[in-house]
């Protein structure tokens, strides 16, 4: 564990020192990450010290290479790729002036059962501790984990601006290999910084096999045009796949002391809406810890335990609370099939009030649910089986 701490502490010095240096003016500083993945399609994204031309070369597995020049020399670079054929793993690397990533990997979507990770809340709480030091060690844990379609992330990356660069150098490997799915919270900057970032809107959705997820913008900011986004979610949500997720930052149901009961403005505005369209789980962040509510149908997670700073959680909880647990980092594991969505709370790592963080092993399991609740016996077994059994019963 003390290797990996020095290596995530290098990897973000080297960062710093980048930044610094005038000789490094096409060093690649974040990335190479990918976003807005379909069957055919992916962004490839990266950022550069200076400004330089860039390009990307890629391939299927075992199959032709091709290149694609940037659109722009500037320091944020975005590539289309298209044409990509559904279900295939393809094999990448980008350039910026004379230097050249190694190998990184993506899948296209597909048809087939697949698995998702879902977390948020990675920013640090200088000086008391960094994203290496807490957001590193999840990040470690989901980079392990085999064949990830995509990874959502629910929203506050950064505390600061000035952060990304940290932010991309502790989650380095764990995107490498994998799409990223960004919501915006309340620390990442306007919808403009946050589309520079990403290409992408602070709205929007998208088609994976059998799932259709909906990303919403529920951040101060989109109050001011709140009915545009309502009426744009009752038309996505008209979707025909069996399968319905959403994910945005503020949480519906919490029992944060900061918020009691959770964000009612948005479960008034979006609660009936979703319930009605048959979405089966709702992911947020913004309370820093892990909790589950059911109501109208659909599950609520609240998977704030990406590294930020720890909040005290109520003992009276809001109606509909399942589960929940406090001063843990995790992430949320979905394996998604045209029947069923199942879900794991995977704990990587508790963290006492002095802040001394104490790992759990690999692939510890908290909480589990198969959704929709009718589809099978798992959450009767869940009531009956310490957790930990049931998640070495289903593998």
């Amino acid at each position: 564990m003390i290797r990996c701490r020095n290596f995530r502490f290098v990897a973000v010095a080297a960062v710093l020192l980048a930044l610094l240096l005038p000789g490094a003016s096409a060093a690649v500083v974040w990335g190479p990450y990918v976003t807005n993945t379909s069957e055919n399609s992916a962004v490839v994204s990266w950022r550069i010290v200076g400004e330089a031309e860039g390009w990307v070369e890629y391939a299927p597995e075992g199959g032709e290479t091709y290149r694609t020049p940037s659109p722009g020399t500037g320091t944020i670079h975005h590539v289309l790729l298209t044409g990509l054929t559904p279900a295939t793993t393809y094999r990448y690397r980008v350039g910026a002036g004379n230097e050249t990533t190694g190998d990184c990997r993506f899948t296209t979507f597909g048809d087939e059962a697949f698995t998702c990770i879902i977390y948020g809340d990675t920013r640090a709480q200088k000086p008391f501790f960094t994203q290496a030091e807490r957001h590193g060690l999840v990040a470690e844990r989901i980079a392990a984990e085999e064949d990830i379609l995509f990874v959502i992330h629910t929203g506050d990356f950064i505390c600061e601006e000035e952060e990304w660069d940290e932010f991309f150098a502790v989650a380095g490997p764990m995107l490498r290999n994998t799409t990223l799915v960004p919501v915006p919270g309340n620390h990442d900057g306007s919808a403009e910084a946050f589309s520079a970032v990403f290409d992408l809107p602070p709205y929007y959705s998208f088609d994976a096999g059998s799932l259709h997820v909906t990303v919403l913008d529920s951040n101060d900011r989109a109050w001011a045009d709140m009915e545009t986004q309502t009426a744009w979610l009752k038309e996505d949500l008209a979707s025909p796949l069996p399968r319905k997720i959403a994910a945005f930052h503020h949480p519906p149901f919490s029992s944060d002391l900061k918020h009691p009961g959770g964000d009612q403005a948005i479960r008034n505005e979006w609660g009936e809406i979703l319930s009605n369209n048959d979405v089966e789980a709702v992911f947020s962040a913004h309370t820093h810890a892990y909790e589950r509510y059911r109501a109208g149908g659909t599950e609520y997670f609240v998977v704030g335990c990406g590294g930020a700073p720890f909040y005290a959680l109520a003992e009276e909880k809001p109606e509909g609370y399942q589960a929940g647990r406090g001063q843990t980092l995790g992430y949320v594991r979905a394996t998604i099939s045209p029947d069923a969505i199942d879900l794991e709370m995977v704990a990587v790592a508790e963290v006492a009030e002095d802040g001394e963080v104490t790992p759990y092993p690999p692939g510890t399991v908290i909480d589990a649910v198969r959704l929709p609740a009718d589809a099978g016996w798992w959450d009767v077994l869940a009531f009956l089986l310490d957790t930990s059994e049931l998640h070495r019963l289903r593998r």
